[in-house]
């Protein structure tokens, strides 16, 4: 999942790296907002349903008609920072201007997603890797230099909310792995240099719920990783979690009661769900599965959760199903969006709709009057 979700996101931004179909949905802004008030800021992702520069501005816009954060998630652009190319690239700078006038515009918090990836596997040869480092590992150090400048990079100019440095970054870790140890002191470096920048962004990195609690079908013998957590110390500022069960369950029935209720278990931190999504449709050879009704009940339950630990924040990744998934190897992601392809409301966007109306307890960086 994760190796198709960063070739997605590439995609994505090898149109906007150009620098230049289906109805759109256009929300109305959301009134003012009734109900019990609610702990967790609201998100989507920066994902497209086209992959259009238009498609891509309509996905901050669709972000702001039912929350207050926009995810974007990102690679580093290995071929600026590992080679004698400038950088920031003019590309780069004007995508990085471009989004955060979007993000402006529509009134979001920025919650940017640096995905290191796993060198030790194959997600990285689509990260544009030099030929040379194509096998590198977190040891080496112009791959150590490049990261911590990237996030500083990022820290500087786009002054997020929250910075996840490493997504889902159990997926590359086993007990007494070498390349964690070294990924885990860059990680350090990099926390401390996003700090010196911009002391109000919360920084922390993703870890994959159902491979964490070790829920996932076994490719093999596989055991819990909470002993992961701990090592980050006071370096930790959410517990922040991607969730995908509908990967692990075959129906939203058979997921624990305590899916989600047992990471405080782990932590003193505040727990977000940092990306989350479940099937709606039927999935390939049987696998990742669901329907419109456990899609939504699947959102209901995960929002009653993340009020019972009073989240600060919840984000749904695939807004908007696209028109380019369905064939290998995007087809797990066909039917994770809130709303179908033509732009129509399933069940579980009305769910969304319903949360995002209630009024928001606090919004980190901002005074109740501002928001």
């Amino acid at each position: 999942m994760k190796c198709l979700l960063l070739h997605l996101l590439l995609l994505a931004g090898l149109v906007l790296a150009a620098c230049g179909g289906e109805e759109q949905h256009a929300p109305p802004a959301l009134p003012s907002g009734t109900g019990q008030p609610r702990t967790f800021a609201m998100g989507l992702s920066s994902f497209p349903p086209e992959l259009t520069e238009e498609s891509y501005a309509s996905a901050f816009e669709l972000a702001a008609s039912v929350g207050e954060v926009i995810l974007i998630r990102r690679t580093p652009p290995w071929d600026e920072l590992l080679t004698d190319a400038p950088f920031p690239s003019d590309c780069t700078a004007a995508n990085t201007q471009r989004e955060i006038e979007l993000a402006a515009e529509h009134g979001l918090d920025i919650f940017l997603a640096i995905d290191v990836a796993d060198f030790s596997g194959g997600c990285n040869q689509e990260a544009t890797l030099p030929a040379e480092l194509a096998n590198a590992g977190f040891a080496n150090e112009r791959v150590r230099q490049a990261l911590v400048t990237y996030a500083q990079y990022v820290a500087l100019n786009y002054r997020p909310t929250y910075l996840a440095f490493g997504v889902d970054v159990n997926t590359f870790a086993e007990e007494g792995s070498e390349d964690f140890d070294q990924f885990l002191s860059i990680y350090n470096e990099a926390y401390d240099a996003v700090k010196g920048l911009s002391p109000e962004t919360l920084v922390f990195p993703t870890f994959q719920l159902e491979r964490l609690d070790a829920s996932l079908p076994p490719e093999g013998p596989r055991q819990p990783q909470w002993y992961l957590i701990p090592r980050f110390g006071t370096r930790l500022d959410l517990l922040a979690v991607s969730s995908y069960p509908s990967l692990a369950f075959s129906d939203v029935k058979k997921i624990p009661a305590d899916h989600y209720l047992q990471l405080a278990a782990h932590t003193d931190r505040p727990v977000v769900i940092a990306d989350m999504g479940y099937s709606s449709g039927p999935g390939p050879d049987g696998a990742h599965e669901g329907s419109e009704e456990q899609q939504a009940a699947f959102l209901r339950r995960a929002l009653r959760d993340a009020q019972r630990l009073a989240m600060p924040l919840v984000v749904w990744f695939i807004g908007q199903d696209t028109s380019f998934a369905g064939e290998p190897p995007f087809e797990h992601l066909q039917h994770l969006g809130l709303l179908r392809q033509d732009g129509t409301a399933k069940a579980a966007w009305r769910a969304w709709e319903e949360a995002a109306r209630r009024p928001l307890v606090e919004r980190p960086g901002r005074t109740p009057a501002s928001q």
